[in-house]
């Protein structure tokens, strides 16, 4: 679940210094990497929640 959080946190970040402070071509190589961080955050989370218990159910 860390890596997920920490992911979506940088993303954000990145999103937020490429789409305020910077603006242009840059700006949108920040949006690029930031969405492509999500995606990754979001594959965290999924491998992280999936349920690893076996047998007893």
């Amino acid at each position: 679940m860390l890596p997920g959080i920490l992911a979506i946190i940088a993303a954000a970040i990145l999103f937020y210094i490429g789409f305020v402070n910077i603006r242009g071509f840059e700006g949108a190589g920040y949006g690029i990497l930031s969405f492509f961080l999500i995606i990754f955050a979001i594959i965290s989370f999924v491998v992280g929640k999936k349920d690893t218990t076996v047998g007893l159910r």
